[in-house]
């Protein structure tokens, strides 16, 4: 069975590619076509137990769209975050979303043009659960 982080990082990059959004696990060279998203990091806290483990699993995902369409972002927030929401089981494993999760739209201006960028934080609660 796969970690708990790259289990979750393997469903989020799935459900997000199945919504029809470009999803790379690096930023893509200057010819990708906006709006894209970049899964980030992942950050394992687990906790054994005598039947398994328990703990948290946080992970980031960025997306980048021309700075004419914040809406379109906004919308892909949305839908991103309540795919994402919607995990809670993945193989021997329940999972569930906490409230701490977020999203944050900033300006980028490290390219020769500003973009939007936005940056979703999300946290899962994940228990082994027998088979």
């Amino acid at each position: 069975m796969k970690q708990p982080d790259q289990q979750l990082f393997d469903e989020i990059y799935k459900r997000i590619s199945s919504l029809g959004y470009d999803v790379y696990l690096a930023l893509p060279d200057m010819s990708a076509k906006y709006p894209f998203c970049v899964m980030g990091d992942t950050h394992l806290m687990p906790s054994p137990t005598k039947s398994g483990l328990i703990g948290l699993v946080s992970t980031r995902v960025h997306i980048w769209d021309d700075i004419n369409n914040r809406r379109r972002l906004s919308d892909m927030i949305y839908k991103i975050q309540n795919e994402s929401s919607k995990i809670n089981r993945i193989e021997n494993r329940s999972w569930s979303m906490g409230l701490s999760s977020n999203s944050q739209i900033i300006k980028d201006n490290s390219t020769e043009e500003t973009l939007f960028h936005a940056v979703i934080d999300m946290e899962f609660k994940f228990v082994d659960r027998k088979s």
